[in-house]
């Protein structure tokens, strides 16, 4: 007798003959939040919680002036609203983009296994949930389904031109993931609106990205396509339900190397569990080498310390994103997306300041003595870091979206020849790694850098960070403690005693206990007078 290799008593969300559109809209919308485990439940509290903190502290940057500017030109005359942390009341959809943009100007938010997701994952659910009945537990099951789903797309796409920092194509579909769900929609409707919301992935343009102020919509435009999807698919309109695995689908379009195998596995290995939150601005390699920077200033003598050369050494993907930004700094350019991921800015503040989380990038009271610092920063690949990089649970350390052909090839490069000769079996094994889900309860991430600071009198101070505080593999009460830390940071920055900021953040990372989600009372004052506003609330 033939057994089937599906059986409906043994895993309904991976019957090999359902596309991935269909499993994943079937299991998302059975999902509930007793069926989630309760790790993973805390980990999508830290995710919200280091997700508004990072919103925030743009809110003090310039750019944070321009989005909310931008964000409430025109906008819609809905009557429902939900809190744009800029500090307005705005429709949803123009809430949602709103926070997306502040929430990832900076690179400040928290990185799942397959990508970014929290722009879409936790402020369209959020944004949405402000204008129902939705309570704290109906939000954090609508934000995880749609951190699951969007993580599997990127991880399955995370080789090639549209993965890395290229993968905001994949916000439109937590944008109708997240809302779809927490909306109540049907089987039909989420499938198709999951279909439409990948039938044109968008890239955007580097130069433009970098250069400019464009890379702060980038996901706010994912975000509307995904939010009109899901309107499409209620109004009637049908996706092709293969698209993501098809021959001429999504993944075989926007990657040589796409890992169908993240495509499994719903409901029992948790992306979301694998949340890493960043401790400071930028990447993670950036996080790393301003965290050294951070420890060596420690040991400074109290008084005055002249810098005389400064040697930043890191992974092949942090030397290669410097070099990249560094040709649109300069001449009083300081493009927000190119200053963030400037290794000699970030550490030259960081030793000047001694902050890793400027109240205002780019302050006119300290440019001179950081560009003073900056001048003296030399970035250099350390292929042992690279080769620490590569080992973690996914392999990472070098800028895959740039892969065009063999994975293996390409890691020899960034390598150099006798090293990656030396190495052979890292380097070869590679590809195969990146196609192979690891376990998440066991998931880490390895992104080191080391900092060396000579000074003017002689002495040499060196320090190694094997990983930024807050990375996947450290113990979850430590990233719990970064996630909060960083928020309770901004909303004292913006005004709230410390306890005040301690208690509002506290109610973030327990929003799931909430009768009703609204934003501005879970943070103590209404959004329209101020984030900080009355101490007595």
């Amino acid at each position: 007798m033939h057994t089937p290799e599906w059986l409906p008593f043994v895993d309904e969300t991976d019957r090999p003959d359902e596309p991935f559109v269909e499993r994943a809209a079937r299991w998302a919308i059975d999902l509930s939040y007793r069926e989630i485990p309760k790790p993973v439940r805390g980990a999508a509290t830290i995710q919200l919680t280091s997700s508004v903190g990072a919103a925030l502290w743009t809110r003090m940057q310039p750019v944070g002036a321009r989005i909310e500017r931008v964000i409430t030109t025109g906008t819609s005359t809905r009557s429902e609203t939900a809190t744009f942390l800029g500090g307005k009341q705005l429709p949803p959809a123009e809430t949602a983009c709103g926070n997306a943009a502040l929430s990832g100007a900076l690179e400040f938010d928290g990185r799942l296994l397959g990508g970014t997701t929290s722009p879409s994952c936790v402020f369209v659910p959020l944004a949405y949930a402000e204008t129902t009945d939705a309570d704290g537990a109906d939000l954090l099951v609508a934000q995880i389904a749609a951190n699951e789903i969007t993580a599997r797309l990127g991880a399955a796409a995370a080789v090639g031109p549209f993965g890395g920092p290229n993968a905001a194509w994949m916000h439109a579909v937590g944008a109708a993931v997240g809302r779809g769900v927490l909306e109540g929609d049907g089987l039909e409707t989420l499938a198709d609106a999951i279909s439409i919301a990948v039938s044109a992935p968008s890239r955007p343009i580097e130069r433009a990205v970098l250069g400019s102020d464009v890379g702060v919509w980038t996901i706010g435009r994912s975000i509307q396509t995904g939010i009109a999807a899901l309107d499409g698919a209620r109004a009637g309109l049908s996706g092709r339900r293969d698209v993501v695995e098809a021959a001429a689908g999504l993944l075989k379009s926007v990657s040589p190397h796409p890992a169908e195998a993240y495509l499994s596995a719903l409901g029992s290995r948790w992306h979301t569990e694998t949340l890493s939150v960043a401790a400071a601005p930028g990447t993670p390699s950036v996080a790393a080498a301003t965290e050294a920077g951070l420890e060596i200033r420690s040991q400074f003598d109290r008084g005055r310390t002249t810098i005389d050369r400064v040697d930043v050494y890191g992974p092949h993907a942090m030397a290669s994103a410097n070099e990249g930004a560094r040709q649109y700094l300069g001449d009083g350019q300081t493009p927000t997306a190119a200053l963030v991921r400037s290794v000699p800015d970030a550490v030259a503040r960081t030793l000047v300041t001694g902050e890793t989380v400027p109240g205002q990038i780019d302050r006119d009271d300290e440019r001179g003595a950081v560009e003073r610092v900056r001048e003296r920063i030399r970035v250099h690949h350390d292929p042992d870091i690279t080769l620490a990089a590569l080992r973690s649970a996914v392999p990472e350390g070098v800028e895959f979206e740039t892969v065009t052909g063999s994975v293996a090839a390409h890691v020899a490069k960034a390598l150099g020849p006798a090293r990656a000769l030396r190495n052979a079996p890292t380097v070869f094994r590679t590809g195969r790694r990146l196609e192979t889900p690891p376990r998440t309860s066991e998931f880490e991430r390895h992104i080191g850098a080391r900092v060396v600071v000579r000074t003017a009198d002689g002495r040499a101070f060196e320090a190694t960070v094997a990983r930024p505080p807050g990375s996947a593999g450290v113990p979850p009460a430590e990233i719990r403690a970064v996630a909060r830390s960083k928020c309770r940071k901004a909303l004292e920055a913006l005004g709230c005693s410390e306890p005040n900021a301690r208690t509002r953040t506290d109610r973030l990372l327990t929003i799931d206990e909430a009768g009703r989600v609204r934003i501005d009372r879970l943070l103590g004052e209404p959004a329209t007078r101020g984030i900080a506003g009355n101490e007595n609330t």
